[in-house]
């Protein structure tokens, strides 16, 4: 997955025209709640890599539809083992890099599409996930952390993402975490032939806001951000 730059702040959504937006303030004598405060940390599927204007479109389009204010931290060719040109794998890259130094009330770790792609080896990729898992509930105690695991394009049928993401739902079944897998099928189904970007592998701005749709489906579902 090419390089992209790795922070972006997305806040909940009204001005949707520009696929980002500013929170609503409460208005006088009101009782709304403040806005849940997540985390998306992954590879270039959180960044956003193919849409056009590049956005990270998966993590806007979620915001827009729970209504959570949202921190981007998405870095191509990185994973859970892997390291991308200038960057560092996933635990690394969340020591060194501040992306939690914000309290958060859900951290989303995104992941296992690079991984895969360079064959790890998926009992190398639970450990790396195990230990990633434990940092952020060390820094973040108070989070409720979930779990997506590998992305491929519709139709890719490659058994190294299934193992990858299989590794990842592990250790969402052994630490009770949801789990959402892209490379399931179902994030896809319905996909048009304008899913993917040119580079025939990230999707396209629409298919980003499909991704988004059906993680902020499950997220929903999971109750995740519940107060």
């Amino acid at each position: 997955m090419v390089l992209v730059r790795r922070r972006w702040a997305v806040l909940a959504a009204s001005a949707a025209a520009v696929g980002l937006s500013a929170s609503v303030p409460a208005t006088a004598g009101s009782e709304r709640r403040p806005a849940v405060r997540a985390l998306f940390f992954g590879d270039s599927l959180a960044a956003g890599t193919g849409a056009v204007p590049r956005r990270p479109l998966l993590a806007s389009t979620a915001a827009e539809r729970l209504g959570w204010d949202v921190t981007v931290d998405g870095y191509g060719g990185t994973g859970w083992t892997v390291a991308g040109r200038g960057a560092r794998p996933y635990l690394e890259r969340l020591r060194r890099d501040h992306a939690l130094s914000r309290r958060y009330d859900v951290v989303v770790l995104e992941g296992g599409t690079n991984d895969a792609r360079q064959s790890a080896d998926p009992e190398q990729v639970r450990r790396a996930v195990e230990q990633v898992v434990d940092l952020v509930r060390a820094r973040q105690p108070q989070a409720q952390i979930v779990l997506v695991g590998a992305y491929a394009p519709p139709g890719l049928t490659d058994s190294r993402y299934v193992a990858v993401d299989g590794a990842v739902r592990a250790v969402a079944t052994r630490r009770g975490l949801p789990f959402a897998s892209p490379v399931s099928g179902e994030w896809t189904a319905g996909a048009s032939r304008g899913f993917l970007s040119d580079d025939g592998f990230h999707p396209s701005s629409a298919g980003y806001r499909l991704l988004g749709t059906r993680l902020a489906e499950a997220l929903a579902w999971s109750r995740v951000g519940r107060r």
